[in-house]
Parts: structure tokens; C-alpha cells; sequence
């Protein structure tokens, strides 16, 4: 199965490369980086957990909310040039939250560095890259996708070394030069006379350049869209809440922490098995088809961590996280270009990024609550698989759905 993803990168080395190195460079606005962070910036500041919190959820809130306005320019402009302002912007974040006093300052920091990073970076990453393989389109995002799981690999220690050593100031303002220094000639070097990859879809004679208002009004004038929004949120939202709290619901089923800790490793495992094999699946069966089932091991995942308290109900539900994880990316990646088009791409997955991202801030607010009132973790097992199960029919009555699409948007 590898040999094909061998062979693929074989042919096209360097704009799978930009792909992935895209996808490796949102971690400094991940919260999996950002996380390293938090504790030295509240100590620095004198501000509390919740406080800290507060911000880093108004930030993403408002993040979320910027991405269709950004998003929809990479239907407009020279990726080249994209890539340049975003990546830019992110080293600029970094410089900033390096030099945070106070807590505006400190919610400025957070928010571009969420647009900027979690937000625009992967957006370029799936978006240029669903754009420019048409065939192969689901195999290609399996291979640039691993970028992510990469940087969960590798920068969080990196982060952890370089507070260590020179202190979290110098350590934040060290990866802004890093983007700029290094990272961006990186990126520009693998898109050199790469013109059908950095440039925006040529328009019909007369026609105007897709704006985004234009964009969302189809996307929201869709049935399709709004039966695939929730299982499309489902797992961002669940996926976070799980594992925000995994702690206290490690408590109550009596795990261990050092067992907890294992477990994200699994689940880092789990996810680049399901990047190995859902490229496979989605050009064989459709991301539209694929939609309705990709959440299927996260499912079994939960139900096994609410009907067991042992040791293999935890890994399971490590594992199959990861694998979810692995099959949503690039479902996610591959379906707006196979409903939608690729003429406004860009404005299309801005738009649903923004609600998934919304999810994400949501989830971990939705599960504290019902901890708080005592439900059990039994009970919120089977809450959360008869909701993703509710998403997934409905998702699969949008698999008939046809979109219709204005001439000029139709290649």
C-alpha cells in the first residue's frame, strides 16, 4: 500500500513536500504547541488558569470567524504570494506573543496565531493541494496530511527544550525568525516553476473573480451542505471534549496517568495508519460517500471507553481516535473539491473550517458541564455515539444530493 504513496511522491515531489511542510508549520498556532506556553505566560502575566483560558477560547472564536474573509483569497491570488502573507503573518504572532504584557496583547498573539497557524496554514496545505490532483486527489492529502501528525511528533519537544534553555520569550521569538529565516525560502524554493500549482484557476473571458460572499451563498443555498455539516463538526467537537478531559475520565474508569500519556502516542500511531489508508478509500469510493462512514472507529471507540473501565478500553479508544482522525483529513480535504468545484475552493473550506473550529471551542465547554452534573462516563459514551450516529444518517441522505453550480464555476 505504500509503494502508491512511494510513487506519487516520486512524481510529484515538491508540491507534495509544500503540502506537508504547509501542514508541519501551522504547529506554532496548534494548541498542542500553544499549550507549552500557556503555564509560563500566566505565571509572567499573574493571570489565573480560567483567565488564560478565556482568552485563548475568545481568540479561536474569533479566528474562526475571520477564515472565510481570508480563506476565500487563495481562489484569488498567486499561492506563492499567499503563503508569503500567511506565513508572515504567523512569524509575526510569534514576535508578538514573545513580547506580551497584558492581556489585550496577549488576545491579539492568540488570535493570529490561530488564523494564522491552525487556521490559514492548513488551509493552504489542503486546499492547493485538492486543488492540483484530480485523480489521486484523496491519496495526495493522505501524504501532505502526515505533516500534522509529524509536528505533534516533534515540535512539542522542541518547544519544551527551547523554554528550558533560553526561556519562553526567546523561545517563541526563535520560531518567528525560524518561519522567516528558513521556513518561507523552504516553501517558496519547492513552488519555483510550479505554475499550474501557485496559480489561481483561470477565469471565462468577462467573468469576474470569485468573491466570497458569492461563494458561501452557494454553499449555504445547498441541501448537501447543511446534512454533512454535523457529522463534519462531530468529530472536532467530540474528538476535543474527549480529550481536554481525558484526565478526569481517566478518574473515573481508574486509569492511570502514565496510561493516559501512552495513550496519545497510540493515538498519534492510529492517525497516520488512517492517512495510509484513507487515500485509497476516498479515490476509490468518493469523499462524498466516504463522509457518513469516516467516523465509524471513533464510534467504537467510545462505546468500548463507556462499557469498560480496563486498560484495553482505553488504548482502543486511543487507537481509534487516531484512526478517525486520520480519514476525516482527508475526507475533509477531498470533498468541497468533489461537490463544490475548485473554482471557489478556497472560499468553500474557509467557510466550513470556520464551523468546525467552532465546534472545537465548544466541545470541551459542553462535556465540562455534563461532568460537572454527574452524568456518568457510560452515559456520555452513549450520548456521544447516538449523536454521531444521528450525523452520519444524515450525511448519508446528502450523498444523492446534487449541487448546482454556476457555468463559470464548472471545470
Amino acid at each position: 500500500m505504500l509503494s502508491r504513496h512511494i510513487q506519487l511522491f516520486r512524481a510529484e515531489p515538491r508540491i507534495l513536500a509544500f503540502g506537508a511542510s504547509s501542514a508541519f508549520l501551522s504547529s506554532p498556532g496548534q494548541t498542542f504547541f500553544i499549550a507549552l506556553f500557556v503555564a509560563p505566560i500566566a505565571a509572567s502575566l499573574s493571570y489565573s488558569s480560567a483567565e488564560m483560558g478565556g482568552i485563548y477560547l475568545a481568540a479561536t472564536l474569533t479566528s474562526a470567524s475571520l477564515l472565510p474573509a481570508v480563506g476565500h483569497w487563495i481562489d484569488r491570488v498567486d499561492l506563492r504570494l499567499y503563503v508569503t502573507i500567511v506565513l508572515a503573518g504567523l512569524a509575526a504572532a510569534c514576535l508578538s506573543a514573545s513580547m506580551v504584557e497584558n492581556g489585550l496583547m496577549l488576545f491579539a498573539s492568540f488570535l493570529f496565531l490561530r488564523m494564522c497557524g491552525q487556521g490559514l496554514m492548513t488551509h493552504i496545505q489542503a486546499t492547493s493541494v485538492a486543488r492540483y490532483f484530480v485523480n489521486r486527489r484523496g491519496l495526495a492529502l493522505s501524504i501532505t496530511a502526515m505533516g500534522l501528525p509529524l509536528a505533534i511528533a516533534v515540535t512539542p519537544n522542541l518547544a519544551a527544550f527551547l523554554i528550558s534553555e533560553i526561556g519562553w520569550r526567546a523561545a517563541y521569538a526563535s520560531v518567528g525568525v525560524f518561519l522567516i529565516a528558513v521556513a518561507l525560502p523552504w516553501l517558496l524554493w519547492l513552488t519555483r516553476h510550479q505554475s499550474r500549482f501557485t496559480t489561481p484557476l483561470a477565469r471565462a473571458a468577462g467573468a469576474s473573480a470569485p468573491r466570497v460572499l458569492d461563494g458561501l451563498k452557494i454553499v449555504a443555498t445547498t441541501r448537501y451542505f447543511w446534512l454533512a455539516l454535523p457529522i463534519l463538526i462531530y468529530m472536532p467537537f467530540t474528538a476535543t471534549a474527549l480529550t481536554f478531559h481525558i484526565v478526569p475520565i481517566g478518574e473515573a474508569q481508574g486509569w492511570p496517568g502514565g496510561l493516559i500519556a501512552t495513550g496519545f502516542t497510540l493515538m498519534a500511531v492510529g492517525d497516520l495508519c488512517g492517512l495510509i489508508v484513507s487515500g485509497f478509500i476516498v479515490d476509490r469510493l468518493t469523499a462524498r460517500r466516504m463522509v457518513p462512514l469516516m467516523n465509524l472507529p471513533l464510534f467504537v471507540g467510545i462505546a468500548v471507553m463507556g462499557s469498560s473501565s480496563s486498560t484495553l478500553a482505553l488504548i482502543t479508544f486511543f487507537i481509534c481516535l487516531g484512526l478517525s482522525s486520520g480519514l476525516v483529513q482527508t475526507t475533509f480535504g477531498s470533498v468541497w473539491a468533489e461537490v463544490y468545484g475548485i473554482a471557489r475552493l478556497g472560499t468553500v473550506r474557509s467557510f466550513a473550517a470556520m464551523l468546525m473550529v467552532a465546534g472545537t471551542a465548544a466541545g470541551p465547554a459542553v462535556l465540562g458541564l455534563a461532568l460537572d452534573s454527574g452524568l456518568s462516563i457510560a452515559t456520555i459514551a452513549t450520548g456521544f455515539v447516538a449523536l454521531g450516529l444521528a450525523a452520519a444518517l444524515l450525511a448519508a441522505f446528502g450523498v444523492s444530493q446534487k449541487v448546482a453550480l454556476p457555468a463559470e464555476d464548472i471545470v
